[in-house]
């Protein structure tokens, strides 16, 4: 029986310090544009294509809705910096439980993946009201793994990974401190979200 990790984000505790200590030294920073706090939501749908490269040949292969909660500080015209939670729905999987050469079936699973994410967001205001962006930072993300048919007598060895994200987006401002945000994103290739959201300033 494989030992089940836990798809607790590792890098967190570290990462929580860091980026408190980032916010207060911009935040001091002398003044050369209007700084704020933001909070958005986003909506979307995500690609996920993940092979765990384990002795189980564990597959996350499938599409699946998303949610992303993010709050950031923008402390200048041209940059700011995000931390976002990323819930996605579950996604179909594969094991194939046989060695190598060996003729089976494969066992239907599937996975709920949960991801972390700290990113550096550069900026550059195309008119008054929109602007496009890049985002570039490190994730935590974690796919807890269950058997899709309640018959399979292993534990699934869930999976729990750092890597990098990386997207584009466009933000309208649509009234005061309020605007729409639509994105891309990518991390390192394996989960590609595409989504619309709103984000409020304070």
């Amino acid at each position: 029986m494989m030992e089940s990790r836990s798809s607790t984000p590792r890098f967190l505790p570290a990462a929580v310090p860091g980026a408190l200590a980032l916010v207060l030294l911009l935040a001091a920073s002398p003044a050369t544009a209007e700084r704020e706090f933001y909070a958005g939501f986003h909506l979307g749908r995500s690609d996920v294509t993940v092979d765990a490269g384990d002795a189980f040949d564990q597959i996350l292969d499938g599409d699946g809705n998303s949610r992303v909660y993010e709050v950031g500080f923008k402390f200048s015209d041209y940059f700011a910096v995000e931390g976002a939670y990323h819930d996605l729905s579950e996604v179909d999987g594969a094991v194939r439980p046989c060695a190598e050469g060996v003729v089976c079936s494969d066992i239907p699973i599937r996975g709920k993946i949960n991801v972390l994410s700290l990113a550096i967001v550069p900026q550059y205001a195309i008119t008054s009201r929109i602007s496009i962006f890049a985002k570039v930072g490190i994730v935590s993300w974690g796919a807890d793994l269950e058997d899709a048919l309640d018959d399979f007598d292993v534990a699934l060895d869930d999976l729990d990974e750092e890597d990098l994200v990386y997207g584009v987006g466009a933000e309208f401002q649509l009234l005061g401190r309020l605007s729409l945000v639509g994105r891309f994103e990518s991390i390192a290739g394996d989960i590609e979200t595409v989504s619309v959201g709103a984000r409020i300033g304070f």
